[in-house]
């Protein structure tokens, strides 16, 4: 658990692997998927406007982007539209301690899916090609020092926040 004498700064370093090999040739920025739930616009009597009402356990399409500096093994080893990509991001998040000092928080995010889209870059003499994958991820999870916060499978049915299953409820009525 993250204690109130800890304010978060940044990630120090990070590494990703997929399937467990590191990957090499990655740029130093990784984005990261919204989370955004299916919504529904509710409007009646009693209801002063539109709300737009969340599906719980329903969501958007969660997409990453990894960008890497050339056109190196790691970034063609996910264009095959046949396969999984299982990434792992594993980070060190660096924060100061009140009571004096820095600490080191771990930081891992599992995510699963398939490529859509590939952009190879640009070439220009003595620059970064810039390339870029763009995943339709499937699974998506983030823990923070070793306690999971959030949990999406969206080929399973699984929909965790700070450990607690959100779709409980649901599954007990179907």
């Amino acid at each position: 658990m993250i204690s109130n004498n800890y304010i978060p700064e940044k990630v120090n370093d990070y590494n990703v692997y997929q399937d467990g090999n590191k990957m090499i040739g990655l740029a130093a920025e990784v984005e990261l998927p919204s989370i955004k739930m299916k919504t529904s616009t509710i409007e009646g009597v009693g209801v002063g406007g539109e709300i737009d009402s969340p599906t719980i356990g329903q969501f958007e399409s969660l997409e990453t982007k990894l960008k890497f500096n050339t056109l190196y093994s790691s970034a063609t080893d996910l264009m095959n539209p046949l396969n999984t990509v299982n990434l792992t991001l594993r980070a060190a998040q660096q924060v100061y301690d009140k009571t004096g000092g820095y600490a080191f928080k771990g930081l891992r995010i599992v995510m699963g899916g398939r490529v859509k889209e590939f952009n190879p870059g640009t070439v220009k003499k003595g620059d970064a090609m810039d390339a870029e994958t763009t995943l339709e991820l499937t699974y998506y999870m983030i823990e923070v020092d070793g306690e999971q916060v959030v949990e999406v499978d969206k080929l399973n049915g699984v929909y965790k926040v700070n450990g607690s299953d959100m779709l409980a409820g649901i599954a007990a009525l179907t």
